[in-house]
C-alpha cells in the first residue's frame, strides 16, 4: 500500500520538458499576435495619410481657385497653413494645343514624409478650357 501512494505522488504533476514545451508555444503564439498588429497598425497609419492627402487633394481647389478663363500651363505649390508635413503641387498642362485646343490636364498632388519616405498622392483631371485666355490668344 505505502507502495501505491509513492507511485502516485511521483506520476502527479509535469515534467520540466512539458513545461518548457508549454512556454514555448505561448511565447511563439504571443510573438505571432503582436507581429499581427504592428502590422495592421502600420497599414492603419498608411490609410489615415492617404485619406488626409485625398481630403487635401478637395482643399486646392476650395482655397486656391483657378476660373477656366485663367486656364494655362503652369506650375503652383505651397504648403497648408492648419496642417503641418504636408505640401501641394498644381501642375496644370495643355494637352494637344494642335489637335484639341482648350483641353487641359491638371495635375494635383500632395506630398508628405512617412517614417523617412517621401509619398505623394496625386490626381489628374481633364479640364475643357475653349475660353482660356491662353487659348483664344493662340487662335486669334
Amino acid at each position: 500500500m505505502n507502495n501505491l501512494l509513492n507511485n502516485k505522488h511521483l506520476c502527479s504533476g509535469l515534467t520540466l520538458i512539458e513545461v518548457l514545451l508549454a512556454l514555448v508555444i505561448l511565447s511563439i503564439g504571443i510573438s505571432s499576435m503582436m507581429f499581427a498588429m504592428s502590422q495592421t497598425l502600420s497599414v492603419i497609419r498608411t490609410a489615415r495619410n492617404q485619406e488626409i492627402a485625398q481630403n487635401l487633394i478637395r482643399r486646392i481647389d476650395i482655397e486656391f481657385p483657378i476660373e477656366k478663363v485663367d486656364f494655362a500651363e503652369s506650375l503652383e505649390s505651397g504648403n497648408f497653413s492648419d496642417i503641418e508635413n504636408y505640401s501641394w503641387q498644381r501642375e496644370i498642362l495643355i494637352l494637344d494645343e494642335e489637335k484639341r485646343p482648350g483641353l487641359f490636364i491638371t495635375k494635383k498632388r500632395i506630398i508628405w514624409e512617412e517614417r523617412g519616405q517621401i509619398k505623394i498622392e496625386e490626381i489628374e483631371l481633364y479640364t475643357y478650357a475653349p475660353e482660356a485666355e491662353s487659348v483664344t490668344k493662340e487662335i486669334n
